[in-house]
């Protein structure tokens, strides 16, 4: 458990009788059972877990001591031990097991006491799972809730502290607390892209306008899709309107009719793009295609739009260049680069030559082919190229949420099993699924980049709904595109801007405030998709360490607040549960704030200057995929065998234990080996020397 976090939250005075139990002698014989569990740990593990009365209602669990996580909401328990007999006369050991989400770590409080057991069971149940509706008495919002209800006036009992159940509307407390900064400001981002009318800067000296427009059509109450940001970047042509904030009856209508024909409204809408070129990255969900093959004229004409508009910004692009004005960087680099680059990886796709040099949008559906003409069946399904000119359409074969959990599961269990082979280690490993699944995600991130930097197109990415695999690889391909996103600020814009502003159903994948089964007995939603993405980024900062701001450990710390709800950044489904329905930023603290106070996760050897003129990370792609390797430091924290490598380290004992291996580090050890090699010659050269000074002088004495 963090040192700052709790096992268990409680509610206070301020709540509704709705969030408390039903007496307050309850909450006293709960918070009795598990003081008198914590002091029977203590002895064994240094833990102190407790359940303190606070006025009427409950004060927060105060927890410590040496694991790395939160275990508020991490997964289920098994139960309390029963006998036959209640009371404390039941024999044998009891108690509780709890089980993390977090890759399989689960911690045991044992007593002697039947009741004491059953009691602590009791709030346990209470305050780590209240479930989707109350989730006030997570943590993220315990933490700040005195800060909270005192700038609200000190009421608030009547104000409902649900979280994020996406119910209703408004914000549910009117507080004067400061919300915390928001990394995702969508005006100053696509200003900072350049692809912003007026504000795309001079290129080459010249200032230029971009072929899409921002509008604010989503901004009333997310009407026209309550899943996308408030702020939305479209073609210029479709909308009829320069003004993002008036739209024509025309424009809008086409905007309605595409979203109608899109999975939860999802229609096409620009998440990154050049502002030099036309090459862009576009988002949406799968068409309602069905098994009929019905079209929509206003989706087609939509994604003929932005194939024109980059089809005319290239040109313009090229005439800059021509004319000496330019930068130069429509110029593609010779075939055979480019072949070296691809290793035969789908090349005649990749490289654009004889009849794939019509092409003016690229469809890139994450899905195998064989699952997306299966949602034909459930009236879904993908675009037939016959009826949207100047696109081709490829699949990717990756695998969906269940097959992502089902890797997950084996690879923790494999890593978790004390009986593993190490003889056959690789080859277990591989056959969980959970590196083949890396690599299709970062071979489709790369292909995407590839696409838009050397192609110079417009990408569509979807699956099924487009807030899942398409999330991974918009934001994998923009690390790789643009510099600013390997920064720290940069990464935690990125992900707010592609995971949680159009989104990524956090609340969903995780389960927060929620038991194993509450979903359903296959674990329904839950998957760890946004620690895929951020195992996929660990592959890149492992490689190519130079390239990033942050390091692994940063990486590391993100994946273990996925589950903690020590914070509010990762709860909620979408952008509007976050700002409308929960008011996360003015009630929970913000990750971010907590990620940069921490020198050490800042990477040294990090030159921002030579990042951003490097620009691209266009790496072969053989090279990539060959070298992607396990997340020891993710996957097997707790292993029962040694997997990261170690070495005698100088410090503190907290050093020693922080030491993580990654590429820096084996560098830096590689150093002071040899620093230390040298010293240790050194003495043997000046030993030497000392012998062969006394052996003349013994010589010279003797002569005389």
């Amino acid at each position: 458990m963090n040192s700052g976090s709790n096992i268990i939250t409680g509610g206070g005075s301020s709540y509704t009788n709705n969030y408390l139990p039903s007496s307050n002698s309850a909450v006293s014989s709960a918070s009795s059972a598990m003081s008198q569990l914590g002091n029977q740990m203590k002895p064994l593990t240094g833990l102190v877990a407790g359940i303190a009365a606070a006025n009427a209602g409950v004060g927060g669990g105060s927890g410590g001591g040496g694991s790395s996580n939160n275990l508020l909401t991490n997964g289920t328990n098994s139960g309390v031990s029963s006998s036959p007999s209640s009371g404390s006369g039941a024999s044998g050991p009891l108690g509780i097991i709890i089980h993390g989400k977090d890759g399989g770590r689960w911690i045991r409080f044992s007593t002697s006491s039947y009741t004491d057991a059953a009691r602590a069971h009791e709030a346990l149940n209470t305050y780590a799972f209240p479930g989707r509706r109350n989730l006030g008495y997570l943590f993220a919002f315990e933490s700040r809730r005195t800060e909270v209800m005192a700038s609200s006036g000190g009421g608030g009992g009547t104000q409902q502290m649900g979280g994020g159940g996406g119910e209703g509307g408004g914000n549910p407390i009117a507080t004067a607390t400061p919300p915390t900064r928001r990394r995702f400001v969508a005006m100053e981002e696509f200003s900072r892209q350049g692809i912003v009318k007026g504000s795309g800067g001079p290129v080459g000296g010249v200032t230029h306008s971009t072929p899409w427009t921002v509008i604010h059509a989503n901004a009333k109450n997310y009407g026209l899709c309550s899943t996308y940001p408030s702020v939305l970047v479209v073609p210029r042509s479709i909308v009829g309107s320069d003004d993002g904030n008036n739209l024509d009856s025309g424009g809008m209508g086409v905007l309605r009719r595409c979203a109608a024909f899109r999975s939860e409204n999802r229609f096409p809408v620009l998440t990154w793009g050049s502002s030099e070129h036309g090459g862009s990255i576009w988002r949406s969900s799968q068409p309602k295609v069905g098994l009929q093959g019905y079209r929509s004229s206003e989706d087609e004409r939509y994604l003929y739009a932005i194939g024109e508009e980059a089809k005319r910004a290239n040109l313009a692009a090229d005439a800059r260049a021509d004319g000496g004005v330019g930068s130069g960087s429509s110029h593609r680099p010779p075939i055979e680069f480019l072949r070296m680059l691809c290793g035969r990886n789908n090349e005649s796709d990749l490289i654009m030559e004889g009849s794939n040099s019509s092409c003016m949008l690229k469809i890139m559906d994450m899905r195998p082919k064989s699952a997306a003409m299966a949602n034909r069946t459930q009236g879904y399904g993908y675009e037939n190229t016959n009826y949207y000119r100047g696109s081709t359409i490829n699949f990717y074969g990756i695998g969906n949420i269940h097959a992502v959990r089902d890797a997950y599961q084996k690879v923790n269990a494999l890593c978790l099993n004390p009986n593993t082979s190490d003889i056959q280690w690789m080859q277990l490993v591989e056959n969980t699924n959970w590196p083949s699944m890396t690599r299709l995600i970062l071979s489709a991130s790369w292909q995407t980049a590839f696409h838009v930097h050397y192609n110079r197109l417009p990408i569509l990415l979807h699956c099924s709904h487009g807030w899942d695999r398409t999330s991974q690889v918009s934001a994998l391909a923009q690390l790789l595109l643009d510099p600013h996103y390997r920064t720290r600020e940069g990464f935690s814009t990125l992900v707010e801007k592609d995971f949680l502003s159009f989104g990524h159903p956090f609340h969903t994948r995780s389960g927060h405030g929620e038991g194993k089964n509450e979903q359903g007995g296959d674990e329904g939603q839950l998957s760890p998709i946004f620690l895929q993405f951020l195992d996929c980024v660990f592959q890149l900062v492992n490689q190519f360490p130079n390239y990033f701001e942050f390091n692994a450990r940063y990486l590391l710390l993100l994946s273990e607040n996925i589950y903690s709800c020590r914070f509010g950044t990762l709860l909620c489904d979408s952008e509007r549960e976050r700002e409308v329905v929960a008011g996360i930023r003015q009630r929970t603290y913000c990750m971010w704030d907590h990620l940069d106070s921490i020198s050490d996760l800042v990477n040294p050897l990090f030159d921002k200057a030579a990042n951003a003129e490097a620009g691209v990370l266009m790496m072969p792609l053989p090279m990539l995929l060959r070298n992607v390797t396990l997340w020891t430091d993710r996957l097997c924290m707790y292993g029962a065998k040694a997997t990261i490598p170690c070495m005698p380290t100088v410090g503190s004992e907290m050093d020693r234990i922080t030491n993580l291996h990654t590429s820096v580090d084996e560098m830096t050890g590689s150093l002071q080996r040899a620093i230390a090699d040298s010293h240790m010659w050194k003495e043997t050269a000046l030993t030497a020397l000392k012998e062969v000074e006394e052996l003349r002088t013994k010589l010279s004495e003797k002569n005389e």
